[in-house]
């Protein structure tokens, strides 16, 4: 017996009073059918959508049976009646904000059709709908909350508890009695232009490829709970006509690829869905230059190569306020602030400089401080701009796959307001507020400027503590790890809100990192030991003269736009495994911070080490929240638990 029929029979016999969780196959794919016996002919009396509990109503004059399915482009939520024609009902009705309107209609003589449409980049999470027929002729829809393509899906919490911090020596504001606030801000930034393109699919025997060109792929990957399907979001990236390829198969797993589309024009999203027939198997997906690799876990991820060619740059000049980059091949990038210079980069992978390009540098009135190359590898560059002070970098633009664009906005460059380019970052609807100091104690810290706060219902900082590392040492007591607190004397690395500065917090962080690995048996090694210079060759040599087991740098981030905010993890070859068990463990503590994500980066201390090494980036010393989360003792120490506890996680599981 099918799903289907045992899900009629079992309505047959009592469908009175029941709700019903839609399940999708293959989200904004498949219908789903729900209820009863054959459809009479009926006519849609009313309906209503109910804005405050988010809840569809309609009635007919006789029992229906309603089929629906989620489509894209825009996203909508469609609800057929079958044998249904229309009364003399209101046929449109404007919600604002997250869903655009709800409509009805005739879709040919014998199916009248209720529409629910989205606003342009969000969508919903079809587990989440609810059906519940109260009578077979009436019947309610309810809708879970719209989300922002690119942000997590919500979860419900209970409310928190307050419990006591083992490491917190002064008071801590209270914990409202209400659930947390959602998280509003998305845990990666889309920007408002395409900057990647999907330009193939390509199913192989060990998984699946997704071929990119443009900007290195931000991507969001998600596996149903029931493990039937899963999507893999391609943000800031738009379709190449050639890339659809729905219905192939990995020939050793029988993963079929259903559907690829545009899921946003504004943010541009590219979403891919596939069905996964083995239900007890997890998926896992990763970005590199050039695209995405999708494979089983515990497999071995199918490589992903550029598909461009090399490309050979042939100009990099300034013009109109914009920094234009000019090649003969089509471009593969990434791009960031990066942390050993605080400037911001551009790597570009399988290219190179020609002969005789010069960099510009500053001149009066130029957007730019100076412009630098590093040079990674024989086919990686990496371009290093330092803007001038009050100027900031909007998003990469490409007019051609071989050009692109940097912006610059800010004083003195004749951008007003109004027609300024939107920087890289997505803002925040609504600022999250800071939680009330009340800690009385001097603070090592210069003091804040940021200005009273008036709500009353402050969002908390992460309710649980972790849980400290257990006391058992690790087996054989060889295991030697390097801690490198980032910056140190001359070099104060980033200095964010209230002047506090980078290399005073890591320090702090890393000093707690190492006392806890020491008390759980592992030799913890510091590149610095108090406030002095230290180049990054010595930290690296320090690691390989001694063997070491891992390397950990711990670093706190910048960024030019107050919102950027959250925690990401970076490593570059054999570090995979250990940014994994650090971060989640940092994210498991830290849940209301957004997560950015685990991403490879060719930092000199991650490239040049020969252990398992690993950059920890604790938050934004310019956002306020971080900052303010940064500066506090407590909650350092916090970070400190989170970090070392995902080191010695690492170093059990690995048998050290």
């Amino acid at each position: 017996m099918t799903q289907v029929q045992l899900l009629i029979q079992v309505l047959s016999v009592s469908r009175m009073g029941k709700t019903l969780f839609l399940r999708w196959l293959l989200p904004s794919l498949t219908s789903f059918f729900i209820l009863t016996s054959p459809a009479q002919a009926a006519r849609l009396q009313s309906w209503q959508f109910e804005t405050a509990q988010n809840r569809l109503t309609f009635t007919t004059d006789s029992g229906v049976q309603p089929k629906a399915q989620l489509l894209s482009n825009p996203t909508r939520l469609v609800i057929d009646l079958p044998g249904t024609s229309l009364g003399g009902v209101t046929r449109q009705q404007a919600v604002g904000g997250a869903i655009r309107e709800i409509r009805v209609g005739q879709v040919d003589n014998q199916t009248a059709r209720i529409v629910v449409e989205l606003a342009n980049g969000y969508t919903l999470d079809p587990q989440g709908v609810q059906f519940r027929g109260i009578s077979p002729s009436q019947w309610t829809v309810q809708l879970p909350s719209p989300q922002a393509i690119g942000t997590p899906n919500p979860v419900a919490q209970p409310n928190p508890v307050p419990r006591p911090n083992p490491v917190a020596t002064t008071p801590r504001p209270p914990v409202p009695s209400q659930p947390p606030i959602p998280q509003q801000t998305v845990n990666r930034s889309i920007p408002n232009q395409a900057q990647t393109t999907l330009a193939q699919v390509e199913v192989r025997e060990s998984g699946i490829v997704l071929h990119t060109t443009g900007r290195m792929p931000n991507i969001e990957f998600k596996q149903s709970q029931d493990r039937s399907w899963m999507t893999l979001d391609i943000l800031g990236a738009t379709l190449a006509s050639r890339s659809t390829s729905a219905g192939k198969q990995v020939n050793r797993d029988g993963v079929t690829i259903t559907q690829v589309t545009q899921l946003s024009s504004t943010p541009p999203v590219v979403r891919v869905t596939m069905s996964t027939p083995k239900r007890n198997q997890n998926w896992q997906a990763r970005a590199a230059a050039g695209g995405v690799a999708v494979w089983p876990q515990g497999g071995t991820p199918p490589a992903v190569q550029l598909s461009a060619g090399f490309a050979t740059v042939k100009s990099i000049e300034i013009r109109n306020q914009q920094l234009v980059i000019q090649a003969n091949q089509p471009l593969n990038y990434s791009s960031g602030w990066d942390a050993e210079t605080q400037s911001y980069s551009i790597t570009f992978f399988s290219a190179g400089l020609a002969e005789g390009v010069s960099l510009p540098q500053r001149q009066v009135g130029s957007p730019i401080i100076w412009t630098r190359l590093r040079r990674e590898d024989p086919e990686t560059f990496t371009l290093l701009i330092k803007p001038a002070t009050r100027i900031e970098v909007g998003q990469i633009s490409q007019s051609s796959p071989q050009q692109l664009a940097l912006p610059f906005v800010g004083e003195g460059l004749g951008v007003t307001p109004s027609v300024r380019t939107p920087v890289a970052t997505v803002p925040t609807p609504n600022p999250r507020p800071l939680p009330p100091r009340t800690n009385t104690n001097p603070s090592p810290f210069p003091p804040r400027s940021n200005p009273p706060q008036t709500n009353t219902n402050p969002l908390p900082f992460p309710p649980r503590p972790v849980t400290p590392p257990s006391n058992n040492p690790i087996p054989n007591g060889r295991a030697v790890v390097i801690i490198d607190p980032g910056h140190g004397g001359s070099d104060a690395g980033a200095v964010g809100v209230g002047g506090l500065r980078e290399k005073d917090v890591v320090f702090s962080i890393s000093q707690q990192v190492a006392q806890i690995l020491q008390q759980n048996g592992v030799q913890a090694v510091m590149t610095r030991l108090d406030d002095r210079t230290v180049e990054l060759e010595p930290r690296v040599d320090m690691a390989n003269r001694m063997n070491a087991t891992l390397f950990v740098s711990i670093h706190a981030n910048a960024a030019t736009n107050a919102a950027a905010s959250g925690i990401e993890t970076y490593y570059y070859s054999s570090g995979d495994r250990l940014a994994q068990y650090i971060h989640n463990s940092v994210i498991s503590s830290f849940s209301q911070i957004p997560n950015r994500g685990i991403k490879t980066a060719r930092f000199y201390v991650l490239r040049n080490t020969s252990m398992p090494s690993v950059l920890v980036e604790t938050g934004f010393v310019t956002n306020n929240y971080d900052a303010y989360m940064l500066g506090d003792p407590a909650q350092r120490s916090r970070m400190a638990q989170a970090i070392a506890q995902g080191i010695l996680q690492y170093l059990r599981d690995n048998r050290y």
